[in-house]
């Protein structure tokens, strides 16, 4: 039998099923950027950025929250103090 399509139970997936995976989540964010065409004011970078965020699993949400408030600085508490933020 083939290596890449015998069962590979609680190890990572072979390659062609993460292809697969994100060939589908790339099509789905080509068919949400494609629905937000209606709004005039996003530039065409900016429909696909909002796409792939519509697209994420909530998990990939707040994982995408977390680097940019690490990116900010804003991560820790006393970093949102700085900034005068209060939580």
């Amino acid at each position: 039998m083939d290596e890449s399509r015998t069962c590979h139970a609680g190890k990572t997936p072979p390659l062609f099923h993460r292809a697969k995976k994100s060939s589908r989540r790339l099509a789905r964010v080509n068919a949400l950027a494609e629905m937000l065409r209606f709004l005039p004011h996003l530039s065409e970078h900016e429909r696909v950025l909002y796409a792939w965020s519509l697209a994420a699993t909530p998990q990939e949400r707040w994982d995408r929250h977390e680097s940019f408030l690490r990116s900010h600085g804003l991560f820790t508490r006393s970093g949102r103090k700085k900034y005068g933020l209060s939580s």
